[in-house]
């Protein structure tokens, strides 16, 4: 294993891609309230329909209410099926998953509920698409790729037809290094729209028990909350003083920026995981993004406690009822966060 070897990011895929959305929205000056109707004309503008509510902010925090990542998904199914047709009309495709959401097919009304998906970006992609008049891979490679340097070894699976936005880039560790170092500094989208896009979009009574282990969420990623945040309680003040933003992916990938060091992490391992290591010693044994667990006990034990003593983040245990949470990585069993990924 060395930095140059290309890896597949999984959900690792969703702070770059969501980058490229957000700079192509800013640079046409767009609303994130604007109406995904006005944009798409196949999108419902039926009054009794609640998905004609749904907005740009909606699709780029995961609040549609409208798409999972459950096996069962409709909408996930429709664009799979979609692109196994041979299909290559991003648009058509982005069209197919939105059918799949009619006749009461939705879960929740827009900006209810939070539910984590690989597959909503898409409409938000096609969107972008109208508004930049450009196919998807060319914007990408436009707002993000190219200018952070990134290429050749970085690209999305068939990013010239059907790229899924929320889990297809591939990558190695050096090339990931420029994007999250570009992330920090500004780079490849000006510090208005990135604060927009580190805004945070859910409260804690919009996440359910394993994505509060992460924290809140902002436009593809995360405000990084580590097991702090507790269902329906206000915001732990601590995380949001700490300022890390990134989005881990299932197969090993960790990053964040922290805004209040003026520092970036930023990780790429290889792991080989099965049941002869216990899937990576998952505390539960899980085959579920095991080199996830396996990151997750490297950052939290070892990592952490290198920056924490560098960088002299000291936190305690405080989980009085004003809603306020402190967390010290260094002396919470693993039981308690690996069975929360």
């Amino acid at each position: 294993m060395t930095p140059d070897v290309v890896l597949p990011l999984a959900s690792g895929s969703k702070w770059p891609a969501v980058t490229a959305l957000v700079a192509c929205f800013a640079k046409n000056k767009i609303d994130y309230d604007t109406k995904m109707a006005d944009i798409l004309d196949w999108w419902t503008s039926e009054q009794n329909d609640t998905r004609s509510e749904v907005t740009l902010r909606h699709v780029l925090s995961m609040t549609t209410g409208m798409i999972s990542d459950d096996d069962g998904d409709k909408a996930s199914r429709a664009w799979n099926l979609c692109s196994l047709r041979g299909k290559k009309n991003f648009d058509e495709c982005a069209q197919k998953m939105f059918l799949a959401t009619s006749n009461g097919h939705v879960y929740t009304e827009p900006g209810v509920q939070f539910i984590y998906s690989s597959y909503g970006f898409q409409w938000a992609a096609a969107a972008a698409q109208v508004i930049d008049n450009a196919t998807i891979g060319a914007i990408l490679n436009t707002y993000v790729l190219s200018p952070a340097g990134m290429k050749p070894e970085c690209d999305w699976a068939n990013s010239d037809s059907l790229p899924l936005l929320g889990g297809g880039l591939s990558c190695s560790a050096r090339k990931l290094d420029k994007f999250v170092h570009a992330m920090l500094t500004d780079k490849l989208i000006d510090t208005k729209t990135r604060l927009e896009m580190e805004t945070i979009q859910t409260k804690p009574s919009m996440l359910g028990s394993a994505t509060l282990f992460w924290g809140p969420y902002c436009f593809g990623n995360w405000l990084v909350c580590l097991n702090n945040m507790r269902f329906n309680r206000p915001m732990p003040t601590q995380c949001l003083r700490a300022k890390r933003h990134g989005h881990p992916g299932c197969f090993g990938y960790y990053n964040y920026v922290d805004r209040v060091r003026n520092i970036y992490f930023n990780m790429l391992p290889s792991y080989t995981c099965s049941p002869s290591n216990n899937f990576c010693d998952s505390p539960t044994g899980s085959s579920n993004c095991p080199q996830l667990y396996g990151t997750a006990q490297t950052v939290y034990h070892t990592i952490n406690r290198y920056l924490d003593d560098i960088f002299d983040y000291t936190f305690s245990s405080d989980n009085q009822d004003d809603g306020i949470y402190t967390f010290d990585s260094r002396s919470v069993p693993s039981s308690q966060w690996a069975t929360s990924l």
